[in-house]
């Protein structure tokens, strides 16, 4: 069998000491970095968030500047108001490749088409209920937002155009269940301004735009201003998308094949957060191929309606990266404690050993019965101190066994003594066993013989009394009814003998009853090797019954125990208060084989037993007196583990007195 060694243990805690330790504080430590890491994360995302907002409205204000300004054109308000398109198509085309526009339009002071730059040809149509031109027509000054612009109005500025937005929408990881097949609208930075005549008379509407679908300037220079075109493993960090609802269709994010991911959709979850509750949504996101630390807000038009979205995002695997970085070194810290303990754990483990297995190998002699051997003391330490009391014990070990040895002639005799009173014991149990046993025969028989001796002194009593008195008869009737009556007086001597003592009931503490039987039974020879032991609740209230039959049952169930374990074992006297019955119990329990299924329910039975000498009357008794009480007794046992007994009384109640 193998033992493990004071050197391995010592070696394992010292190991197990810096182990649990270091484990715990890195696993904490990188939760900590973890949050904190992925904290300063998202708040830069926010921060920069704010930087691509600022770049969007600074583009829209920009336009709004441009359209104004060239609302002052002269050739412009001169067309408008001499209705003749000469030479302004020049100038248009001139300003829309300047400004960088995707469309200039030009309406009358009703909102009708004057001049379409990239569509000439078409004119007269009315866009007074565009929202930009409406206000302008009415407010008379300039106007910007970003709107949504419809395919068929897109078509009017430009085939182009038109075919520009048009876009097949790519099934994406993640996105929300989705019959939409493509988009064909177009989203645009728009702003218009008022024409007026030299003399201040409102001539028309002047309005240009900017579609964002496929249009990568905007959201490549906000990548450029706020994270610096910043690679890692050759990917770009930092990605921006502008969404048409929940369809990229301007965006710096690479899908698989490292083509930009137009047409392609944003998670279930975002779009739930910002499409349809119009929040701000801020976290970890799977941006087509990997996972990000995002930020989302969304796009309104010029009526507060939202339409897309604007993200910002950082790609995740650097932080990720750099975590596995540190729990690496965390890891290689914790690696080289521990193996740096374990150097020193086995040298202070072969110092602190060694004197031990010395007293071993002397503690191993002394088994033998040679007392010789002494351990060398090598230092003032403990160990030193444990070598000197060590030799001290084996000098009081030769002693004590010296003293044996002169001691055993005298113990043979005292066993011989006390072996003889054990006998008288068990001879005086025996006969005690055999008057119990006579009496409950007593009684059987005194019961089996009161019934003719009552029929037998009732009718000798009539014929005395019918025959008359110097009938010869009457004095051998005289004797029959004389006899007949000492009989009856024999019967009720027996039963008087096998009848139980009425109980004499008084208010006591149950403790102090089983107290009494201990301390009858401790010093015993037939309790010399079991251990006794009591588990009694000091908080028992009182219970009125007869001490001396509860001690009888108490002391009864005691011997019980005792007889099933001749080979030793331990008996545990305990008390306590039955929650929620108001029985006060007694337990009994034992380790001894148990008791037999078959035989438990007979344990209880008139002279049932399993004792060669025994009577089989000691648990009826006990059973008796219990019921006698108003209480019950049980008998608890598992084969080959021990057996309880079980004493409940009620407590409380009022003495006997009479």
């Amino acid at each position: 069998m193998f033992r493990p060694t004071i050197r391995g243990r010592l070696i394992l805690t010292f190991t197990l000491a810096i182990l649990i330790p270091s484990v715990i504080a890195g696993t904490v430590g990188v939760k900590m970095i973890r949050e904190q890491v992925y904290l300063q994360a998202q708040t830069k995302i926010n921060s920069d968030l704010e930087g691509a907002r600022e770049i969007w409205r600074t583009s829209l204000e920009r336009l709004k500047d441009a359209i104004r300004i060239h609302a002052t054109r002269m050739i412009l308000y001169r067309a408008l108001d001499r209705r003749e398109r000469d030479g302004l198509g020049a100038e248009m085309e001139r300003i829309i490749r300047a400004e960088g526009l995707d469309i200039l339009t030009l309406t009358d002071v009703s909102g009708r088409i004057f001049y379409r730059t990239r569509n000439p040809e078409a004119t007269g149509d009315d866009r007074a209920d565009d929202p930009l031109v409406s206000r302008v027509i009415w407010e008379r000054v300039p106007v910007f937002g970003t709107v949504l612009v419809p395919e068929t109005d897109l078509a009017l500025e430009s085939p182009d155009l038109a075919a520009q937005a048009l876009m097949l929408i790519t099934p994406t990881p993640y996105a929300a269940p989705s019959r939409k097949t493509r988009e064909t609208s177009g989203m645009m930075l728009k702003a218009a301004a008022p024409v007026f005549s030299t003399d201040g008379r409102f001539l028309g509407v002047l309005y240009g735009g900017v579609l964002i679908n496929r249009n990568y300037e905007l959201v490549d220079k906000i990548r450029r201003i706020v994270f610096k075109d910043e690679l890692y493993d050759g990917r770009d960090v930092g990605t921006v998308t502008v969404f048409l609802d929940d369809v990229r269709i301007s965006t710096n994010v690479r899908n698989e094949s490292g083509a930009r991911a137009i047409a392609t959709r944003v998670s279930a979850e975002v779009a739930e957060e910002v499409l349809n509750r119009g929040n701000t949504y801020r976290g970890r996101a799977f941006v087509v191929t990997d996972w990000y630390i995002t930020a989302y807000e969304p796009i309104r038009d010029t009526a507060d309606k939202t339409i897309g979205m604007l993200y910002v995002g950082t790609l995740e695997r650097p932080f990720t990266d750099s975590l596995e970085r540190i729990l690496y070194t965390f890891l290689g810290i914790t690696l080289l404690g521990v193996v740096l303990v374990g150097v020193l754990a086995v040298i202070v483990a072969q110092r602190i050993s060694r004197p031990l297995r010395m007293m071993t190998l002397a503690a191993k002699h002394i088994a033998e019965g040679d007392y010789s051997p002494r351990v060398e003391v090598t230092s003032r330490d403990e160990i030193g101190y444990l070598a000197e009391s060590f030799n001290r014990m084996v000098q009081e070990l030769a002693k004590a066994n010296q003293d044996l040895r002169d001691w055993a002639s005298t113990l043979e005799i005292k066993i011989g003594e006390r072996t003889e009173q054990v006998k008288a014991m068990q001879r005086h149990l025996m006969q005690s066993e055999k008057l119990a046993a006579i009496g409950m025969l007593a009684a059987g028989v005194a019961h089996e013989i009161n019934n003719p001796l009552t029929g037998i002194l009732t009718n000798s009593s009539l014929l005395v009394q019918d025959i008359p008195p110097d009938d010869p008869r009457r004095e051998d009737l005289q004797t029959i009814v004389d006899e007949t009556l000492r009989c009856r007086k024999i019967v009720k001597g027996l039963l008087d003998f096998a009848r139980q003592t009425k109980p004499q009931k008084q208010l006591f503490q149950l403790n102090s009853a089983a107290e009494d039987v201990l301390s009858l039974i401790r010093n015993q020879a037939a309790f010399r090797n079991i251990r006794l032991a009591a588990e009694l609740d000091p908080g028992l209230p009182l219970v009125t019954a007869d001490r001396d039959q509860i001690r009888q049952v108490i002391l009864n169930a005691v011997l019980n125990a005792a007889e099933a374990m001749p080979g030793g074992g331990s008996i545990v006297v305990g008390s306590r208060q039955v929650p929620g019955s108001g029985e006060l119990e007694i337990k009994i329990a034992d380790d001894g084989p148990g008791v037999p299924e078959e035989i438990r329910s007979k344990l209880f039975e008139p002279f049932f037993t399993t004792k060669r000498t025994g009577t089989g009357l000691g648990l009826a008794i006990a059973y008796g007196i219990m019921e006698q009480h108003g209480g019950t007794i049980e008998v608890e046992s598992t084969q080959g583990k021990g057996t309880t007994v079980l004493l409940r009384l009620p407590s409380g109640g009022k003495e006997d007195h009479g």
